[in-house]
């Protein structure tokens, strides 16, 4: 890995114009990962743009250092383009690929689909695959970077409560903390700032929670007339799956949520079963314990968890 790390440096340094880009529906390691390398290339004089194709951007991660300078137009005039936290080239959202690509990543089914792939599935998040980077190279990391790279530590370990935590998690966000991050600043710009309008859609979605395979799976919807009645936008479905799946005899919830071109299912898992299996069926992905996937074309619920419960039932180990 410290080869590729220095491989990869190089090539940077190479670069004139470079694009950052995460994948579609970017989540705080995307974002975070993506961000946190935009005041270092600056500072070295790059032509740096960071680009993502969603429109809007997640309203959660607002407070990031330079997320107003992320742009859904792809920069015509690219040397080398640099992508994170995405498993395959089709969720950047771009046609065609550039004359340089570096593939950043810590999901296991990343595909390896750039010119550098550097691919960390031991790491808790994409942006301790870039910190790790960083520190190989001996670059300086200042408070912006520090914050973007912290928050995307927080978001994909579930503020450190999942299995990837670790002493070097911790020892990654001590060092993140002496380079200038605040937790306390970023708890409260992540975890103190709800809409009303989301714990509305909280009232609705809990209502339709369902048990089946022995009190092991539990479903919850989100219907958009929920949506269009509470004034709830996506972002304030996030979190509503990691809830249900604090019910106690729960090892995996599920969420469906009614969307333009199907249904979205996530998936999360609290013990030993892999929901990641499941998404890869229904051609999403993700981690072990988190996972998700979209049914195109498909806005029947009922359909979609018969669907679902099959798959579900062999992963939380229900006999028959």
């Amino acid at each position: 890995m410290q080869e590729l790390f220095k491989k990869a440096w190089e090539k940077i340094k190479e670069a004139k114009n470079i694009v950052l880009v995460s994948h579609i529906n970017p989540d705080g390691d995307a974002l975070g990962s993506s961000l946190s390398l935009y005041p270092i290339l600056k500072r070295m004089g790059k032509n740096v743009k960071v680009f993502n194709v969603t429109k809007p951007l997640p309203q959660y991660l607002d407070f990031l250092p330079n997320f107003d300078k992320v742009t859904d137009k792809l920069p015509k005039n690219v040397d080398l383009m640099i992508s994170f936290d995405c498993g395959s080239f089709d969720r950047l959202g771009i046609d065609e690929k550039p004359p340089f690509l570096i593939n950043i990543d810590h999901h296991i089914s990343n595909t390896e689909y750039g010119d550098i792939n550097i691919i960390d599935p031991k790491a808790a998040s994409t942006s301790q695959v870039v910190f790790e980077m960083l520190k190989t190279n001996e670059v300086e990391i200042d408070e912006d970077s520090a914050t973007c790279i912290y928050t995307a530590l927080v978001t994909d370990t579930g503020s450190f409560q999942y299995e990837s935590v670790n002493e070097k998690v911790f020892q990654t966000a001590a060092e993140l903390v002496k380079c200038g991050a605040k937790p306390d600043f970023v708890a409260k710009m992540l975890f103190q700032r709800d809409r009303l309008s989301r714990l509305r859609l909280l009232a609705k979605a809990y209502d339709t929670i369902e048990l089946c395979c022995e009190g092991k799976v539990a479903f919850v919807e989100v219907t958009k007339e929920m949506m269009e009645i509470t004034g709830a936008i996506k972002d304030d479905t996030d979190t509503i799956v990691n809830s249900v799946r604090a019910i106690a005899s729960v090892e995996v919830a599920c969420m469906l949520r009614e969307d333009d071109d199907g249904i979205k299912i996530s998936l999360r898992s609290k013990n030993y079963a892999d929901v990641s299996k499941v998404a890869v069926k229904y051609g999403g992905g993700g981690h072990i314990r988190a996972a998700g996937a979209t049914i195109k074309d498909e806005f029947d619920f009922n359909k979609v968890k018969n669907m679902l419960k099959e798959d579900l039932k062999e992963i939380v180990k229900v006999e028959e």
